[in-house]
C-alpha cells in the first residue's frame, strides 16, 4: 500500500482527535473528577474551542480555493462513507473529482449550509473572515492578500485566541462601506491589533468606539440634528415602546441615573425606596393576587427556615465584571426574553427584586414627575444626575480631535466637551503633580473626598482586569498597606470594588508600581503566565487606550 502523504495523514488525525475527545467527554461525563482535572478538563475545551474557531476559517478558504461545491456525487459519497474513522485506503483515495456538469452545490456557502448543516449567514460570515484573514479568492480561483494583512498575522499566531482578531476583522468589513478611504481602514486595523494585544477583553468595546468616532467625524452636525429626538414606536405587549437618540454629553445625563439608581448604596439605588415608588406608581400591584387554592397550615412546632439574604455586590449585568457573568448575566436589558404567546403569564416578581430595567425606567419617571406642577409623590426628586467628564489638557491645548471623554467612557467631541463646560463647574484634578493637597501622608488613614475625586479621574472604576464596576462603587485602597506604614497619597492608592478589594487583601492578587506610572495589577501566573502589570481598561475611551 502506498504511504500516505502529508495532508491525507493530517486529515487522519484530525478524524482520530475527533474519536479522541468523544472518548474524553463520555469519560468525564460518567465519573466524577477531582477539583484539578476538572479544572483542567474546563482549561482544555477551551483551548480546543480556540483551535477549532481557526480550524473553521481554514476549512472555509480551503473550500472556497479548492472548488469543493463543484464535486461529483461520488466524491461526496466517499467523504461521507470515510466518516470519523476512516482507513488508510478511503483517506488515499479522497482526491475528489469535480463534475463539468450541474453540481450539487452552488458555491462554497451552499456546500457548508446544505451539506455541513451551517446557517448560511454564519457560512458567509465564515468566508468573509478567511477573505480578510487568509487571502482572498477571486472569481478566477487566484488567491491574493488578505482584506486585513495586519491582522492576519495576528491570526496566524497559534499561541493566541483567534476570536478576537475574527470579530475585530468582522467590525471593520461591516463599516468599511462608510470609512473615508483605505487609510482610515489601515488605521483601525492597526489600532484593533494594538487593543487586542494590550487588553483582549475590551478590544471589542474599543473598537466599536473608534468605528463610531470614524463614522460620526464625517457627519455635519444637522445631520445628526435631524436624527435625535424621542421617537414614539407604538404599542406591543401592552407596553408602550419609544426610542431616544441622543448626543454623547446628553446621554451621560442617562448614564449618571444608571449608575447611582445601580448603586444600593446611594439615596437613589435603595432597594426598598425603588420598591415604594414602583407601589405609588402602580398600586394594584401592591394588592394581594387571590388564589383559588387553600393556603397549607403549618404546624406550631415545625421551623421555618428564614429565606437567605440576596447578593447586592453584582445585582445586575451592566455592572457585573466579566469574570463574575454567567450566561443568564449576559441578556441585555434592551432585548429581555420573549415567553410564548400561547403560555400564561410567568407570576410577578417579589418587588424587592426588581429587575435592572425596571429599576431605571423607575428613576427616569422619578425625575420626570419630580418637575410636575403639584406633584406630592415622596420618591420623586431623590436622584440627580451628575456629569463628569476627564479632559487631557495637553491635548485640548494642542488642538487634538479627542481630549475628552466622561465618566461612563463616552468619547466626546470638542463641541460636546465644550458645551458641557459652559453649564458645569469644573473641579481641576492634576495627576502627575506634587501638590500637597493630595498627599496628606500618615494625618489620615481613610481617603478624603478630595484624593477619591483624583482616584476616579485617574482609574475610572476597579482597577482589576476586565472588572466594569464603575467609580461610584469602589472603594479606595492603599497601595502599602496602613499597619505597615503605608501613606494617605494619590500616587500610591487605588480603586477597587468591594470583591476586589477584598481578594487583594486576602492574597490572590497584588498591586505594583513601575516608575513614573499609576498602580497596576499582578495577576497570579495562572491567569497571566507573562505576568505583566495591567490596568483595567473598560472605562476608558479608545483614545486613552492606545495613547497609554
Amino acid at each position: 500500500m502506498e504511504e500516505l502523504t502529508s495532508n491525507q495523514a493530517a486529515l487522519g488525525a484530525m478524524a482520530q482527535a475527533i474519536t479522541t475527545l468523544d472518548a474524553a467527554c463520555a469519560q468525564f461525563s460518567s465519573e466524577e473528577l477531582p477539583a484539578g482535572q476538572a479544572a483542567y478538563f474546563a482549561w482544555l475545551a477551551e483551548r480546543t474551542a480556540q483551535t477549532l474557531s481557526r480550524l473553521q476559517i481554514h476549512a472555509a478558504d480551503a473550500v472556497q480555493r479548492s472548488g469543493s461545491h463543484q464535486l461529483d456525487t461520488e466524491s461526496l459519497d466517499a467523504i461521507a462513507d470515510a466518516g470519523a474513522a476512516p482507513t488508510d485506503e478511503q483517506l488515499a483515495a479522497l482526491h475528489g473529482t469535480r463534475t463539468l456538469g450541474r453540481s450539487s452545490f452552488k458555491d462554497a456557502a451552499d456546500l457548508h449550509s446544505g451539506w455541513l448543516g451551517i446557517a448560511h449567514g454564519a457560512a458567509l460570515a465564515r468566508l468573509a473572515a478567511a477573505g480578510s484573514l487568509i487571502a482572498k479568492v477571486t472569481e478566477a480561483g487566484e488567491r491574493t492578500t488578505p482584506d486585513c494583512p495586519q491582522l492576519a498575522t495576528h491570526f496566524a499566531n497559534r499561541n493566541v485566541d483567534p476570536r478576537p482578531a475574527i470579530g475585530a476583522a468582522r467590525a471593520i468589513r461591516n463599516a468599511e462601506a462608510d470609512l473615508p478611504g483605505p487609510q482610515a481602514r489601515a488605521q483601525l486595523e492597526a489600532q484593533a491589533v494594538r487593543l487586542i494585544a494590550q487588553e483582549p477583553a475590551s478590544a471589542a468595546k474599543h473598537l466599536s468606539g473608534l468605528i463610531a468616532e470614524q463614522l460620526q467625524s464625517q457627519r455635519p452636525p444637522e445631520a445628526l440634528f435631524a436624527e435625535a429626538g424621542l421617537f414614539p414606536r407604538g404599542t406591543k405587549g401592552g407596553l408602550v415602546i419609544y426610542q431616544l437618540k441622543v448626543f454623547p454629553h446628553d446621554a451621560e445625563l442617562i448614564e449618571s441615573l444608571r449608575a447611582k439608581i445601580d448603586n444600593p448604596n446611594t439615596i437613589a439605588g435603595n432597594r426598598e425606596q425603588l420598591n415604594e415608588l414602583v407601589h405609588a406608581s402602580y398600586p394594584q400591584h401592591a394588592e394581594p393576587t387571590p388564589s383559588a387554592e387553600p393556603t397549607p397550615s403549618v404546624e406550631p412546632e415545625t421551623p421555618v427556615a428564614p429565606m437567605p439574604p440576596t447578593p447586592r455586590e453584582w445585582d445586575d449585568a451592566p455592572s457585573m465584571p466579566g469574570w463574575a457573568r454567567t450566561p443568564d448575566a449576559e441578556a441585555t436589558e434592551a432585548e429581555p426574553p420573549k415567553p410564548p404567546s400561547n403560555l400564561a403569564a410567568p407570576p410577578e416578581r417579589p418587588f424587592e427584586d426588581l429587575s435592572p430595567a425596571l429599576r431605571h425606567l423607575t428613576g427616569l419617571l422619578a425625575v420626570l414627575r419630580a418637575n410636575r406642577v403639584g406633584g406630592k409623590n415622596p420618591g420623586a426628586g431623590l436622584i440627580t444626575p451628575q456629569v463628569i467628564v476627564h479632559l487631557n489638557y495637553e491635548k485640548m491645548l494642542d488642538g487634538a480631535a479627542s481630549f475628552a471623554s466622561t465618566e461612563n467612557g463616552l468619547p466626546l467631541t470638542a463641541a460636546s466637551a465644550r458645551t458641557l463646560m459652559c453649564n458645569a463647574g469644573i473641579y481641576p484634578v492634576v495627576l502627575d503633580g506634587k501638590s500637597q493637597a493630595l498627599d496628606i501622608g500618615r494625618s489620615k488613614r481613610l481617603f478624603p473626598p478630595h484624593m477619591k475625586r483624583a482616584l476616579a479621574a485617574r482609574d475610572r472604576g476597579c482597577i482589576y482586569p476586565g472588572c466594569r464596576m464603575p467609580a461610584s462603587r469602589c472603594e479606595a485602597d492603599h497601595v502599602d498597606p496602613w499597619e505597615e506604614g503605608g501613606q494617605t497619597r494619590v500616587d500610591r492608592g487605588v480603586l477597587l470594588c468591594p470583591m476586589h478589594h477584598h481578594a487583594r487583601h486576602a492574597g490572590l492578587f497584588s498591586l505594583v508600581v513601575a516608575e513614573g506610572k499609576p498602580p497596576a495589577v499582578l495577576l497570579p501566573k495562572f491567569l497571566d503566565p507573562d505576568q505583566q502589570p495591567r490596568r483595567n481598561t473598560y472605562w476608558f475611551s479608545a483614545a486613552e487606550v492606545l495613547a497609554a
